[in-house]
């Protein structure tokens, strides 16, 4: 065999070898990025609930890397649901610091919350947003600029929830999961026109009106009970110091403080579009 003929043979043979060494690479790194994708994508704790964060975190593994990439993740906890639990939810945020003491302060105890923002605050302080969501809190919608739903009209309430998604998805990459009407007014219109189950409370701590420390964590120890959901607002200074001083109380009297999607995971109740939640025991489901 002419010597030029054996020296083409053998290139052709490492060039095989090395495009099959490079397919097998590949192979294995696409099933290692399946794992971990597989394993981000799945965190949502209610089919339809908390999908904001899946999507969110499923972009997260390609803008973050090493230390930043653990802190972008949404990492489930383990929630001991033979305790009594009840979710807090932070409405009209977010509030520059207001809402990352509130985290802070969540953190200290593996306690997590819903904040239902509205989108121009959420346009406003993106940067609170971002604090949310890498914190495993769960983000929901209030509406763009706070209306009363009931009064604006179909056409007016899809405007508000659109311009609130599109806020708050620059941030997220995905619309809200849940939505909790102004003033938890709705009607038949409302629950048609709005894509998302509805939240309302069953513990209002009056916060918004007494702006006053030691009334909301009263408010809270007295009526707290498991299933409960528990109304604040972030953007009141008196608010942020009450949860600072009720979640240590809480966690002491043996409370699992919560998401409204880890409350409804918990309680094994499926949320769709049109119910109104009111608690873990309290549900309104369209007909």
């Amino acid at each position: 065999m002419p010597r030029n003929r054996r020296r083409r043979k053998r290139r052709w043979r490492k060039g095989r070898c090395a495009a099959m060494l490079a397919v097998a690479i590949l192979i294995v790194a696409g099933v290692v990025f399946f794992v971990r994708g597989g394993a981000t994508k799945y965190t949502s704790i209610n089919d339809g609930l908390g999908e904001s964060l899946v999507k969110a975190n499923e972009s997260a593994i390609d803008t973050s890397t090493g230390k930043d990439l653990k802190k972008s993740l949404y990492v489930p906890r383990k929630i001991d649901t033979s305790k009594p639990m009840i979710a807090f939810t932070f409405d009209d945020g977010p509030k520059k610091g207001n809402t990352t003491r509130v985290v802070k302060a969540l953190e200290k105890y593996d306690y997590r919350a819903t904040f239902f923002m509205l989108g121009l605050s959420a346009a406003t302080y993106p940067d609170e947003v971002k604090t949310v969501l890498k914190s495993g809190n769960e983000i929901s919608g209030h509406s763009w600029n706070h209306p009363q739903l009931t009064k604006i009209g179909a056409s007016g309430v899809a405007s508000q929830i659109t311009r609130m998604n599109n806020a708050i998805s620059k941030v997220t990459n995905s619309d809200v999961g849940l939505v909790r009407p102004p003033y938890g007014a709705y009607n038949d219109m409302v629950r048609a026109t709005i894509d998302a189950p509805l939240v309302l409370w069953s513990i209002d701590t009056l916060d918004w009106k007494t702006r006053n420390v030691d009334a909301t964590v009263n408010n809270i120890l007295k009526n707290a009970k498991d299933g409960d959901i528990v109304l604040m607002h972030d953007i009141h200074i008196q608010t942020v110091e009450a949860v600072e001083k009720v979640l240590p109380q809480l966690k002491e009297k043996g409370y699992e403080v919560c998401t409204v999607s880890e409350l409804l995971e918990a309680k094994k109740i499926k949320a769709e579009k049109g119910d109104v939640i009111i608690s873990a025991h309290q549900i309104i489901k369209k007909k």
